[in-house]
């Protein structure tokens, strides 16, 4: 069975875990907490890919607390993570039709 384009994200961090969470706010995507990522089940399933692979540039690139959204170094750190994930999604899912999005939680 071919996995699915979010199962392809998970699958290339490994020290992740990814999950699924109902928060019912149109403006919450997602957050990492050490290891574990969280994404918003309510938005639309293309939206848990550009999620998924923006807290992956979270993990990869950033430490400490990012929390506070009016801090500089959080500023720097969001517009990195946005830039970065939208190259990674480029890269990963350029010219291809989006597989089936089923996300089996674990």
């Amino acid at each position: 069975m071919e996995m699915s384009d979010l199962e392809k994200i998970e699958d290339q961090h490994p020290e992740l875990k990814f999950y699924m969470i109902d928060v019912p706010n149109l403006h919450y995507h997602g957050h990492i907490e050490g290891n574990e990522v969280y994404i918003n089940e309510n938005q639309p399933q293309l939206d848990w890919l550009k999620t998924a692979l923006h807290e992956c540039t979270h993990s990869d690139f950033d430490t400490g607390d990012l929390s506070d959204g009016t801090q500089f170094r959080t500023k720097v750190a969001e517009s990195w993570a946005i830039r970065e994930s939208r190259r990674e999604y480029d890269a990963m899912f350029k010219n291809k039709k989006i597989s089936k999005l089923i996300y089996v939680q674990p």
